[in-house]
């Protein structure tokens, strides 16, 4: 369980695995250090990670050993879990349906909205633009999601760094 002074955040899979790309090119280098700085705040206290069916899913479907093996060891990092239910299933294609992405990051939203998540991070440009962002927010308010964002790793470790994450 989490911490109740901690704030509660969903990385998807392509964060995890950030660290383990071609770290030649520029962003995905500061994407990774956005990771680190992120996993860093993780260890202090100040967030807790969620875990999801989905993103374990993906974990295990990931090809290199190695790779896969140094991802798990961040999972375990992980201090909550949603289970795929019902209502993941149809909060993913409502998802995927209204916002227009594809079915595996519609499933990723539906678990970090349903899980409580405060934020859900990802490095995928076409999941966090600001039309996709808004309809994700409109349909976590429709779940009581008082406040649910989703932006980039290099913009939500700006916000960690300033303490507007809360």
């Amino acid at each position: 369980m989490s911490d109740h002074n901690s704030v509660l955040i969903y990385l998807d899979t392509n964060m995890y695995s950030r660290p383990f790309d071609d770290q030649t090119r520029p962003d995905i280098r500061e994407e990774a250090n956005a990771f680190l700085e992120i996993i860093r705040a993780v260890k202090a206290g100040a967030l807790t990670l969620l875990c999801s069916d989905i993103l374990m899913f993906e974990v295990h479907n990931i090809l290199s050993h190695a790779k896969r093996i140094k991802v798990e060891d961040y999972l375990r990092l992980c201090a909550e879990h949603i289970d795929t239910s019902r209502e993941v299933l149809e909060l993913g294609r409502q998802t995927e349906s209204d916002c227009r992405i594809r079915a595996r990051d519609a499933l990723h939203i539906a678990s970090a909205v349903l899980g409580k998540a405060r934020y859900f991070i990802s490095c995928d440009k076409r999941v966090t633009q600001m039309r996709q962002a808004r309809c994700y927010r409109r349909l976590g308010r429709s779940y009581h999601r008082e406040y649910f964002s989703v932006m980039n790793p290099l913009l939500f470790a700006e916000k960690l760094r300033k303490g507007e994450y809360r």
